[in-house]
C-alpha cells in the first residue's frame, strides 16, 4: 500500500523536475549574455571612432591636451578585457572561437594604445618645435639684416610648406637652408636654436605621420566585425537549441496534465469508498460510547478529587503495580493513565529497588509511622530524571492492601541549592586566584630585579666584547693562536657573541614569562567585556604552559585560522579556561609520543568561532561524558583531582555566551570544543583591539 501511494508522487515529482529543467534550458542565460556582448561591441566601435577623431585633432593641433586620448584608450582597453572575462571559460567550439577573437581584439587594442603613446610623445615634441621655430623666426626676421631676412623668409616658406605636406624634396631643401645658416661662424644662440628646431621638425614630422597611418590602420573594427559575426552564429545555435527545449517543455506539460486528470478521477473514487467506511465506523463508535459512558461517570467523581491536586497521587498494590493515577502525576511524569495503569512502579524510579515497598511496609510495622517522608530520583516518560519528595500512606480494601504516595517535584529547590553551591565554589576559586595573583606579583618582583641586572649587563658585555675583539684580533695576527677561558681564540671569536646573545635572549624570555604569569593570575575585573582575538589568547596560554608542554609531549601542534572575527568577552577568563583544558589534555597522555593539538576556526554559518583542544590520551568512558562539568566529579582522584576545574570553566563560558562540549572514546583520545558567538563589534573597539 505504501509503495502504491508513493508511486504517483514520484511520477509527478519527476515530471515537475523535468518541466523545471526544460524551462531553465529554454530560457537560457546565453541569450542575455549574447545581448550584453553585442552592446559591448557597439560601445567598442563608438569608443574607437572617438579615439581616431581625437588622434586626428591632436595631429592637426586642435586638441588642447591628451586627456581625452588617454581616457578613450583606457575605456577601450577595459571594454576589450571585459569581453575576455565574459567569454571565459570557453567549453564549446563556438565559445572557444569567440574567446580567441576576443583575445585578438585585446591584443590589437593594446598594440594600438602603444602606438598612440608613441604618437602622443612625438607629436608633442613636434608641436613644441614648430611653436619654438615660429617664435624664434619672427624674432630674428625683425632684427636681421636684409640678406639674412631673405634667407629666413625662404626658410620660413619652405618650413610652412613642409608642415602642410612633408614631402622628401621639401625636407632636403630645408636641410640645405639649415646647413647654410649653420656654416656662418657668427651665429647667435637664437640661430642655433632655430636650426636645431628646424632639423627636429624635419626628422620627427614624417615619423609622426607614419605612426598616425599605422594607428589608423589598426584592425580594431575588423576584429569587432569578426567577433560580432561569431557571436551571431553562436546566438543562432543557442536559439535553435532553446526552441527544441520549448517543444519538449510543451509535450511534458501535456503528459503531466493528463496524468493529473487520471489521478483526480482515481482520488474521487477512493474518496467515495472512504466516506462509506467512515460512516460504518462512526456507527460502531457511537455504540461503544454509550456502553462505556456509565464507567466514565463513576471514574470522573473519584478523579475530580485527585486531579485538583498539583502533586502526583499514585496508588500501588502489594505486587507493586500502579492502580490509580491522577492528573498531577500525568503532568509530572508525562504518562497518561491508559499507559501507566497496571505497570510496575519501578518504571517511575531512576534507580528502582525491587524491595522498596517491602521495606516501607516493614518500617511501618516496626515504627508505626503514619506518613514517612522520602527523597528519591524519579524518571519521566522521556527518560529525563528529576528529584522528588514522597509522602507515603497505606490503606486497605477488603483483604487487599495498598500504598498511596503523594509525590512533589523538588527540582526548583534542588536547582536553587545547586546554584548556591556553584556560586560558593566560584567565590572560593576567585579567592584562590586572588591569593595566587598576590603570590605571583611578589615572586615576579623578586625575579625581575636580578633579571633586569642580567639584561643590562648582557648588553654592556656585548659592547665590551665588540670593542675587545679588535684588540684580540690584532694580538692574534701578531702572536698566533692563544686561549681565552680554556678555549682557542679562533673558536671563542665566533662563539662568544652567540653566548652573550643567548644570555640576553634567555633573560628576555624570563621577563616575558613572568609578565604572562602575572597577567594570568591577575584578578578579573567584574563584568569586563572587551574585544579580543582568540588566536592571541591561545598563543599566550601556550607560552605560559610551554615548560609543561615540552615535558609531557614531543608532538604539540597549533592550527590557528587566519582572519577570525574579534570576540567580545573577558580574555583573561577565556585564557583560564584554555589553560585548564590544556592541562587536562596533557595529563591524559600515556607517554610523550602522543600528541596534543589546539585548533581555531570559523564555523560554516560565520556566526560562531570554534576552539578545539584534542589529545591522543586514554579517553573518557561514554557514561562519564555528561558528568564532566558537574561539580566534584573527577576521573583523577588518584592524582589529586578536585572535580572543580571543568565546572568552573563551563560556568565562565556560559557567562560569556559560550558553551563547552566533549567527545571521546576510550583509548582514542578526547576532543574538548568551545563555541563562541560572534557578536557585532563597534569599529572603534575593533581598531583598539587590533
Amino acid at each position: 500500500m505504501t509503495a502504491i501511494s508513493w508511486q504517483p508522487r514520484l511520477i509527478v515529482a519527476g515530471l515537475l523536475l523535468t518541466l523545471t529543467y526544460l524551462w531553465l534550458q529554454s530560457a537560457s542565460p546565453e541569450l542575455e549574455r549574447r545581448n550584453r556582448l553585442q552592446t559591448t561591441l557597439r560601445i567598442i566601435e563608438l569608443r574607437d571612432a572617438e579615439l581616431m577623431r581625437d588622434i586626428l585633432l591632436a595631429r592637426a593641433g586642435l586638441l588642447a591636451n591628451y586627456d581625452s586620448l588617454t581616457k578613450a584608450g583606457q575605456e577601450l582597453l577595459r571594454l576589450s578585457q571585459s569581453l575576455q572575462t565574459e567569454l571565459q571559460p570557453a567549453n564549446a567550439e563556438a565559445e572557444k572561437l569567440m574567446a580567441n577573437l576576443a583575445d585578438q581584439l585585446t591584443v590589437t587594442v593594446q598594440d594600438s594604445l602603444v602606438q598612440i603613446e608613441y604618437l602622443k610623445s612625438d607629436n608633442a615634441l613636434l608641436r613644441n618645435s614648430v611653436m619654438s621655430f615660429d617664435e624664434i623666426g619672427n624674432t630674428l626676421r625683425t632684427a636681421a639684416k636684409p640678406a639674412d631676412t631673405a634667407k629666413l623668409g625662404n626658410l620660413w616658406r619652405l618650413m610652412f610648406s613642409f608642415t602642410d605636406s612633408p614631402r622628401p624634396e621639401l625636407a632636403n631643401e630645408i636641410q640645405l637652408e639649415l646647413d647654410g645658416l649653420a656654416g656662418l661662424a657668427s651665429l647667435s644662440d637664437d640661430y642655433r636654436l632655430l636650426i636645431a628646431h628646424g632639423r627636429l621638425i624635419v626628422e620627427v614630422s614624417p615619423k609622426v605621420d607614419t605612426l598616425l597611418r599605422q594607428t589608423i590602420a589598426q584592425p580594431i573594427v575588423s576584429r569587432v566585425d569578426d567577433l560580432q559575426q561569431a557571436l551571431r552564429h553562436y546566438g543562432d545555435s543557442v536559439e535553435q537549441q532553446a526552441e527544441v527545449y520549448r517543444l519538449a517543455l510543451y509535450l511534458v506539460a501535456v503528459v503531466l496534465l493528463a496524468y493529473l486528470l487520471y489521478q483526480f478521477a482515481l482520488l474521487r473514487a477512493n474518496t467515495l469508498a472512504l466516506r462509506r467506511a467512515h460512516a460504518n465506523l462512526q456507527e460502531e463508535t457511537n455504540e461503544r460510547v454509550q456502553a462505556e459512558s456509565w464507567l466514565r461517570e463513576s471514574e470522573a467523581r473519584l478523579r475530580a478529587i485527585t486531579d485538583s491536586a498539583h502533586e502526583a497521587i499514585i496508588s500501588v498494590d502489594m505486587q507493586g503495580n500502579i492502580v490509580s493515577w491522577n492528573q498531577g502525576a500525568q503532568l509530572m511524569f508525562g504518562y497518561t493513565a491508559d499507559l501507566i495503569l497496571g505497570q510496575p512502579y519501578q518504571q517511575l524510579l531512576a534507580k528502582p529497588s525491587p524491595d522498596f515497598f517491602k521495606q516501607i511496609w516493614e518500617e511501618r510495622e516496626i515504627n508505626r509511622l503514619n506518613s514517612p517522608m522520602l527523597d528519591s530520583i524519579a524518571l519521566r516518560q522521556d527518560s529525563s530524571q528529576f528529584p522528588v519528595e514522597l509522602s507515603l500512606s497505606s490503606w486497605t480494601r477488603g483483604t487487599e492492601r495498598y500504598l498511596t504516595a503523594i509525590i512533589r517535584d523538588i527540582s526548583a529547590r534542588k536547582h536553587l541549592e545547586e546554584v548556591a553551591r556553584q556560586q560558593e565554589l566560584q567565590l572560593i576559586q576567585a579567592n584562590k586566584m586572588t591569593a595566587l595573583g598576590t603570590l605571583v606579583s611578589g615572586v615576579a618582583h623578586e625575579i625581575n630585579n636580578p633579571n633586569q641586572l642580567i639584561l643590562f649587563n648582557s648588553g654592556l658585555l656585548a659592547d665590551i666584547w665588540s670593542d675587545a675583539l679588535e684588540i684580540l684580533e690584532e694580538h692574534y695576527q701578531v702572536t698566533g693562536e692563544f686561549s681565552l677561558g680554556g678555549l682557542p681564540y679562533t673558536e671563542m671569536r665566533n662563539s662568544a657573541a652567540v653566548l652573550i646573545h643567548d644570555l640576553k635572549d634567555g633573560a628576555k624570555r624570563i621577563e616575558r614569562i613572568v609578565a604572562e604569569l602575572k597577567n594570568y593570575a591577575r584578578p578579573p575585573s567584574a563584568g569586563a567585556q572587551v574585544c579580543f582575538a582568540i588566536n592571541e589568547v591561545v598563543e599566550q596560554a601556550v607560552r605560559l604552559l610551554k615548560h609543561l608542554i615540552d615535558q609531557k609531549t614531543l608532538s604539540f601542534q597549533t592550527d590557528l585560522a587566519d582572519a577570525l572575527p574579534l570576540l567580545r568577552g573577558d580574555p583573561q577568563q577565556v585564557e583560564q579556561v584554555l589553560v585548564n583544558l590544556l592541562i587536562n589534555a596533557l595529563d591524559a597522555l600515556p607517554d610523550s609520543q602522543k600528541s596534543v593539538s589546539v585548533t581555531t576556526k570559523l564555523l560554516d554559518d560565520g556566526r560562531q568561532v570554534s576552539l578545539e583542544v584534542r589529545d591522543e590520551g586514554i579517553g573518557i568512558a561514554a557514561e562519564h561524558i555528561e558528568q564532566l562539568c558537574d561539580p566534584f566529579f573527577t576521573t583523577k582522584q588518584a592524582n589529586g583531582g578536585t572535580g572543580l576545574g571543568l565546572a568552573i570553566s563551563a560556568s565562565l563560558l556560559r557567562a560569556q555566551g559560550g558553551r563547552l562540549s566533549f567527545s571521546s572514546s576510550p583509548g582514542q583520545g578526547t576532543c574538548a570544543r568551545v563555541i563562541f558567538p560572534v557578536n557585532p563589534v563597534p569599529a572603534m573597539e575593533a581598531n583598539h583591539a587590533m
